[in-house]
């Protein structure tokens, strides 16, 4: 009863189901004619395209509603190169093919399909049936899954309204066809008797799609570019058309296009369709087939198979190339290996058999390898050798790896050799578990142990292999991605690696293998290494960088674990900022960034704030589109931070983005250095560049590094061990410095300081440069405290340099043959086609290089010689594919980049040390009878291949060339001959005119460049002549002619200037001088010649100098006489002022400077110039203004602001040729062009061929010039030209070093009651009678030591003592005069330069310091030390210039105190020579720790409002000075001085009321707009010359703070 009921309600199932939906009549035989076209060409549709007709009948036995039985008969296809066309070729255009039997047979096997809802849902085919004649089959099926109606459940309700209108219908649904399972839109439209299903794929919504690719894992994801980059764009387009119901025509059309920078460079066709031929009976059934039910979707069976055997070689269970035997195989090696040893010169043929043979050996059984190593390999000559080894490393499979390594170990391969062939096993194509595991066996086997390069290469190689299978990466390979199992392993592998390492290079070497392998797992382990504290800082580092290949896997993971690195302050700050940076490249949404800006707003170290801030900067300024979204975000972040770096870190980050936005291509250069506060060299230093290529993101393309660890005690350690072998000091020195360490040592022991002692182990101490190549770790160069010991122990002999074995290392003629073949690149990707072909898309860049040669040194005496004889040959192609295959018949488009190098040199250089000059001298010799050739080719190339049938000769593609017809009309022929220096060069060729790279892909190029030297040798010759010093006379030096009118001075002051410089020269002229001759001649052949002579002559001091210049040269173009050039300057700077005193008391304060200029050939240019640097009229009013006294440190700080030289007066007198004139005049022309909206220009009656010019630098913020330009005819004006900020030359005594101090090292001021430390931590704490100590060398071998105490309660005035090695220095400041004591014994001042001492004006003394000096004006000491003092190991009331503003307050026994009073205390001697003001000490007033400084208007700030704007340390303080602004309904007022401003994120503490002038002007007016955009920047420095509108009472604050 229960089968009654199922067969009834399935019978009824049956009867309910549409007839629409039937494409077949139960027990009807169909006939279908199936034509099928390939087409692969450029995208226009006036070239040539190579074409495949493939055409069959088709046998459809339709068995019952839901089974379809097809055949196959009638088989043939036709391949030619034709035009394209929008029409189908007709089959007799084409070149008929034969096909085999074989074939024939297998695409004649019967199929059977399941039909519902009108889907092919089920195929079964024959047992003996091949994968490629099954997707061939189902192209055919394809042609008849459609679905006639939407689902009903997947209909939305207008799309069931409109099931009612039958002439018009759309509707979306999944479905699986032959290129996957993706969203499918259909259009049903109904003309007449006909229905028209059209249905188009949408490929960026597809569940599964069949496909691979392989080699681009080396590229990082880029969201931006995804879509606007698409490399590769197919299209699928259904046509179905019935009437009456039935089937008559089924077309699809599928393009696939290769896009760069956007357009369309190649392109790919398939086009199939079945027609309608008859309907029958069945009369003859199809054979029913029974195999494995399979679905319409291409089949990836055969790839999967050929990967399988790439990764696994003789291990996988089926070996898809057993079809070709062994004996073709290696006829074919050996044919392409015969022909590249006939080649002499590599050739782009070359290139081309070098990929042939890499594509064979992937073929190649262990067995087969075998046979070509004793068949081939054994019998070559080393060049073929050579390029059979890296042709198998290139082929990157388990078997050639496996045989590389057999031979490794049999030692056939050098293990240097071994090394660098690892490095192509590195990119290979087809990574798996049984390469790794290969590569890692061989890191472990003691033939690595004993050779460390082969165990580097094999370790960093066995990462990136694991990369390839166990990260997530952009290739997509058929085997199913590695289990968790797998990723624990190697993960246990890598880290066992890391624990086992006693070195810490090995450590280093360890993270970069797990860096190198990417793995997700490894971030547990990378964290626990990098939150360990006991790890040293290197290892630590070392394991956030090997968090780089996670950004994109992990992103939210990698923040959550760095972010806290970044933020905790007891981490080291190079880890930190290491954090920051690997942090910045996940591309971190805003919540991120808000946290690292808020950490940098409240960062202690200034290093890392300001490093922060400037990665911030350079994300936010970026124009890489892939940090597109990133450059948003900081900038939004950046908006609301009030941070600014006070002062210019050496830890920084910069970019170079090169991007061209339309194109989504482009190059970035990155640079970054991490540096230590008190290092002199850098923690990391990082120098990469990436490029982003149509979309496709290559991050770290190449970078390369250095990192080191407390390197500097292996720097230190070395150069001592070399002092030992050096001459003892003398007895008297050592008998000073054994006096000035025991004073040290007393004051360590009464003041119980411990010793800064640094945790620091010269032995572990290291360093390591590295490269890093498409983001894998490449080659690692350690040096440590080993290898230095070996090196010294290798070459110094008894406290000497082994020359002897240097000379026989060197002076050895060394001839060498390089061979080197290498992919740069290869990626490829598989998809499928509708036409049942695998479309292969391909690029790759096999390359050649081979340099033949010789190499020799010889020295001498007193000179050595260099020849470098070679001759190296480049061979390169750059290929781009697109490929179809079937055993029958392989056809594509591919484009080529060809270039060639062939170039013999010879160089010789020689250095020799004469009497009185050193020579050096380069010569360049072209050799006879060689030819250097440049060749570049392009071309697009359509190709057919057909197999013959049972022949195992290799058969060549039929190559046809195409190309652009519109582009191609835009080239131009070449063919020029040259004859230069006794050389014939020939350029001959066709280029494009205009070119883009689409351009340039899609057209025929071919340019050769050849250059022969058929006589003898040509010679190109540099030679130098550097002579001694030598002591002469200055009388020579004239200044005649010097001032002009325009150089006078206001106030009728010229005159006593003029008679006051003239004795100035006259004093020098009466001194000693010296002269110093340099010579340079370049000689070519044919007598071409360029000689230059320099000749100088100066004072000792350098205060007076004659520089002349004569050149000459050979004959040119169109002239008959030799041409010559001969020059003079004459320079002269004033006295250098050391008080403002002298400066305003010195008439003459200018430089000047007199040239003259003359050359020609027969006719002759002649230029005078006299020139005067001085000061601006603005300038020196501010130097009238300082209307009181200053001393000391303000008074030399004053002195070097007052000294500066903002303006230059120039006036030529000029004669000159009409060419030069012209020159000159367009020179003039562009300057004005520039700057179009601040020139201003009037005619004017100048006397002639004289040309004065005035260019002056607004002192305050010196970034705006004008500029004035008279000529004979014309005036020129340039006002307010932005220039970037300048540094203004001051000519005050000892400038450049105050001035190098305050930019790049760290200062402190101590005065009675006040200290600024290095870390600028102001506090007050009184000075007693008792020495305190303010800094000093703390380390266990102190170096110096700073003290300073009150000459007596009552007085302000200080004194100091300076404790050095050497001797004891106290100074004081008694009736306005230093004395000096040096160990008790008074120093006249004539004295004190030998003890490193001097004296500044009147009133400052400098003492310099082994590192630093100690500036001292009687009332305050102002310490500088350079930016790489000891860290941590300074002490005293300074502080210990770490960087750090919390921990500034360490006692003499180096503990920590909040207590300011303890901290002072600590560092008080106490002796019998003094009484210790207890009373003073313990009173609190006088202690207060302050952020920062409070602004007391010392003297010299506040003299005048303009003189505090001067201060150069501005961006330092916390008063800054701006225009104030007043706006009102129609107009604006400005300050027309600026007034003080707390910086941004202090408020004012203490204010005063003061007067201030506005000027006001209309709001619409220029000037206001202007003004306005100024303002916001800087202040407003023209304001002064515009009348006074109201004067008002202003708040000013004195004193800011932060809260």
């Amino acid at each position: 009863m229960k089968s009654i009921i199922i067969a009834s309600l399935v019978a009824l199932a049956i009867a309910a189901s549409p007839a629409l939906d039937r494409t077949f009549s139960p027990k009807s035989e169909y006939v279908y004619k199936f034509d099928g076209l390939l087409l692969s060409g450029l995208p226009t549709a006036s070239s040539d395209a190579s074409q495949t007709l493939i055409s069959c009948r088709t046998r459809l036995q339709a068995v019952d509603d839901r089974y379809i039985h097809l055949q196959l008969t009638d088989i043939q296809y036709s391949a030619s190169h034709i035009p394209q066309s929008e029409q189908w070729p007709k089959i007799e255009s084409l070149e008929q093919r034969e096909l085999s039997d074989e074939f024939k047979e297998l695409l004649e096997l019967p199929f059977r399909a399941q039909i519902r809802n009108g889907l092919i849902s089920e195929i079964q085919f024959s047992s003996e049936d091949a994968e490629w004649s099954k997707n061939a089959k189902r192209s055919i099926l394809n042609l008849f899954s459609l679905r006639k109606s939407a689902p009903v459940d997947e209909m939305n309700q207008d799309q069931k309204d409109m099931e009612s209108d039958k002439d018009s219908l759309f509707f979306n649904v999944h479905e699986k066809t032959m290129e996957g399972d993706c969203e499918v839109a259909y259009t049903i439209v109904q003309e007449g008797e006909k229905t028209i299903y059209t249905k188009s794929v949408n490929f960026d919504k597809c569940i599964t799609r069949p496909e691979t690719a392989y080699g681009l894992r080396f590229g990082s994801e880029c969201k931006e570019c995804e879509k606007e980059g698409q490399f590769v764009k197919p299209q699928t387009v259904y046509t179905y058309t019935f009437k009456n119901e039935k089937l008559q025509e089924s077309e699809v059309h599928s393009v696939y296009t290769l896009n760069v920078n956007g357009q369309e460079v190649v392109k790919s066709e398939t086009r199939a369709k079945v027609t309608f031929v008859e309907e029958s009976k069945i009369n003859r059934e199809i054979k029913k087939v029974s195999g494995p039910k399979e679905e319409i979707v291409y089949s990836m069976e055969n790839e999967k198979l050929i990967e399988q055997f790439y990764q696994q070689g003789d291990k996988a269970e089926v070996n898809p190339f057993k079809a070709i035997e062994m004996e073709q195989k290696v006829e074919q090696l050996q044919e392409i290996f015969r022909q590249i040893q006939e080649h002499e010169q590599n050739t782009p043929e070359t290139v081309h058999l070098i990929a042939r043979a890499v594509r064979m050996f992937r073929m190649c059984t262990i067995e087969e390898l075998k046979k070509v190593h004793t068949t081939i390999y054994t019998k070559a000559e080393k060049k073929v050798q050579l390029v059979i080894e890296t042709t198998l490393a290139v082929a990157g499979t388990k078997n050639t790896i496996q045989h590389l390594i057999h031979h490794f170990e049999k030692k056939s391969i050098t293990p240097l050799r071994a090394a660098e062939l690892l490095k192509s096993v590195q990119e290979t194509l087809y990574p798996s578990e049984h390469i790794a595991d290969l590569l890692i066996q061989l890191a472990q086997s003691p033939l690595s142990e004993k050779y460390e390069p082969l165990r580097q290469s094999a370790w960093l190689a066995a990462g990136s292999v694991v990369r390839g299978f166990a990260s997530k990466t952009q290739d997509l390979p058929l085997i199913r991605p590695a289990s968790r199992q797998t990723k624990e392993k190697y993960v246990r592998v890598f880290m066992q690696h890391f624990r086992n390492a006693d070195s810490t290079y090995e450590k280093v070497l360890a993270l970069k293998t797990l860096g190198n392998a990417g793995i997700d797992l490894s971030v547990y382990e990378l964290v626990q290494i990098i939150q360990d504290p006991r790890q040293p800082l290197s290892i630590r580092t070392e394991a956030v960088d090997a968090l780089r290949l996670l950004k994109d896997v992990m992103p939210r993971k990698i923040q959550k674990v760095l972010l806290p690195v970044y933020k905790n302050r007891q981490n080291k700050p190079e880890l930190r900022m290491a954090a920051l940076w690997r942090m910045m490249h996940t591309i971190p949404e805003e919540p991120v960034l808000a946290h690292i800006v808020s950490q940098m707003e409240n960062e202690s170290n200034q290093h890392v704030a300001a490093f922060t801030y400037n990665v911030l900067r350079q994300f936010y300024k970026s124009t890489n589109p892939c940090y597109q979204q990133l450059a948003v975000r900081c900038s939004k972040i950046l908006l609301f931070t009030r941070y600014q770096p006070q002062e210019q870190m050496l830890s920084t980050y910069s970019q170079l983005p090169l991007f061209n936005s339309e194109w989504l291509s482009g190059v970035q250069f990155d640079f970054a250095t991490i540096f230590e506060k008190n290092a002199f060299l850098p923690k990391e230093v990082q120098a990469s560049f990436e490029t982003v290529f149509g979309g496709n993101w290559n991050k770290y393309f190449a970078q390369v590094g250095f990192s080191q660890q407390n390197f500097e005690q292996v720097i230190l350690k070395t150069l001592e061990k070399l002092s030992l072998y050096g001459k003892q000091s003398d007895e008297l020195r050592s008998r000073r410095v054994q006096s000035g360490i025991q004073m040290l040592q007393e004051i360590v022991k009464k003041m119980n300081i411990r010793p800064r002692v640094q945790q620091t182990d010269s032995q572990n101490a290291h360093a390591v440069f590295y490269l890093r190549y498409k983001e894998m770790d490449y080659i690692v160069l350690p040096i440590d405290m080993e290898t230095i010991d070996t090196l010294v122990e290798k070459y110094v002999r008894n406290g000497e340099f082994d020359i002897k074995s240097l000379l026989t290392f060197l002076t050895n003629d060394s001839k060498f043959e390089l061979h080197r073949a290498l992919f740069f690149y290869e990626a490829e990707r598989r998809i499928p086609t509708t036409i049942g072909m695998p479309l292969t898309i391909s690029g790759k860049m096999p390359t050649i290089l081979s340099i033949n040669g010789k190499v020799s040194i010889e020295l001498e005496k007193l000179g050595a010689r260099l020849v470098l004889d070679i001759v190296p040959t480049v061979a390169t192609t750059h290929v781009t594919e697109m490929r179809f295959w079937y055993p029958v018949i392989e056809q594509g488009v591919k484009s080529l980049q060809s270039a060639r190098l062939h170039t013999p040199l010879r160089f010789e250089s020689t250095v020799e040390l004469k009497k009185n000059t050193l020579e050096i001298t380069h010569k360049f010799v072209v050799p006879e009878n060689k030819k250097t050739t440049v060749s570049v080719h392009t071309r697009p190339v359509a190709f057919i291949r057909v197999p013959k049938n049972q022949d195992s000769e290799y058969v060549e593609a039929e190559e046809k060339t195409i190309s652009h017809s519109q582009y191609q009309m835009s080239t131009e022929e070449i063919d020029r001959q040259y004859e230069t220096f006794g050389l014939r060069i020939n350029a001959q060729g066709n280029v494009l005119s205009q070119w883009t790279l689409p351009m340039v892909l899609m057209t025929e190029q071919d340019f050769e460049y050849t250059l022969e030297n058929k006589n003898r040798p040509v010679e190109f010759t540099a030679r130098v002549t550097i002579g001694n010093l030598e002591k002469t006379d200055l009388s020579e030096i004239k200044f005649d002619k010097i001032f002009e009118k325009e150089f006078d001075l206001e106030n009728n002051e010229s005159e006593n200037r003029r008679q006051y410089f003239h004795k100035m020269i006259r004093e020098i002229q009466s001194e000693q001088g010296f002269k110093n001759l340099i010579t340079l001649k370049l000689e070519a052949p044919q007598q071409m010649y360029w000689n230059t002579e320099l000749r100088t002559v100066c004072d000792k001091w350098i205060r007076m100098c004659k520089v002349e210049m004569d050149a000459r040269r050979s004959p040119m173009e169109h002239e008959n006489k030799e041409w010559t050039l001969r020059t003079e300057l004459l320079a002269a700077r004033p006295q250098m002022p050391s008080s403002l005193r002298q400066l305003r008391e010195q008439p003459h304060r200018e430089v000047q400077l007199a040239f003259n200029a003359k050359w020609g050939s027969s006719k002759k240019s002649e230029i005078t110039v006299n020139a005067q640097l001085e000061q601006s009229t603005e300038q020196k009013k501010f130097i009238r203004n300082i209307e009181r006294e200053y001393k000391g440190i303000p008074e030399y700080e004053l002195l070097i602001k007052a000294a500066r030289l903002n303006q230059v007066n120039v006036v030529s007198e000029y004669k000159l040729t009409p060419q030069s004139e012209y020159t000159f005049s367009r020179i003039f022309d562009l300057i004005k062009a520039y700057n179009f909206w601040t020139v201003s220009e009037k005619r004017v009656q100048n006397e002639n061929r004289r040309v004065v010019l005035q260019l002056s630098v607004e002192p305050l913020s010196r970034q705006y010039m004008n500029m004035t330009i008279q000529t004979p005819e014309q005036e020129v004006e340039l006002k307010n030209v932005r220039i970037p900020r300048v540094v203004l030359p001051t000519i005050a005594r000892s400038a450049m070093f105050q001035q190098t101090w305050e930019k790049t090292g760290a200062t402190c001021k101590v005065d009675q009651s006040e200290v600024s430390t290095f870390d600028n931590v102001i506090y007050r704490a009184p000075l007693t009678t008792c020495y305190s100590l303010v800094a000093k060398d703390c380390s266990e071998q102190p170096r110096f030591a700073v003290l300073a105490k009150k000459i007596n309660k009552n007085s302000e005035e200080l004194l100091v003592k300076v404790v050095r090695r050497e001797e004891e220095i106290v100074v004081k400041k008694s009736d306005d005069k230093f004395l000096v004591k040096v160990d008790g014994k008074k120093v006249n001042p004539t004295e004190l330069e030998q003890y490193n001492i001097e004296i500044l004006g009147d009133n400052l003394i400098v003492i310099r310091l082994p590192q630093g000096e100690v500036r001292f004006d009687g009332y305050t000491v102002k310490t500088n030390m350079p930016s790489v003092a000891s860290q941590n190991q300074l002490c005293g009331l300074c502080g210990n210039n770490d960087g750090e503003r919390d921990n500034e307050f360490m006692t003499a026994d180096n503990y920590e105190t909040e207590d300011v009073e303890e901290f002072h205390r600590s560092y008080l001697l106490k002796n019998e020579e003094c009484e210790v003001e207890n009373d003073r000490i313990s009173e609190k007033k006088n202690y207060r720790n302050k952020w920062n400084r409070e602004e007391k208007k010392s003297d010299y700030e506040s003299s005048s409002d303009y003189e505090s704007n001067y201060d150069e340390k501005e961006t330092e303080k916390e008063l800054v000075k701006k225009t104030l602004i007043k706006e009102f309904s129609n107009r604006v007022c400005f300050s027309i001085e600026p007034v003080s401003e707390c910086r941004r994120g202090l408020e004012s503490e203490k204010t005063s009321n003061k007067k201030i002038r506005f000027t006001c002007m209309p709001r619409h007016s220029k000037n206001a707009r202007r003004f306005l955009k100024e303002a916001r920047e800087q202040t407003v420095a023209e304001l002064v010359d515009f009348p006074v509108s109201f004067v008002e009472s202003v708040k000013i604050p004195t004193a800011c703070v932060a809260y």
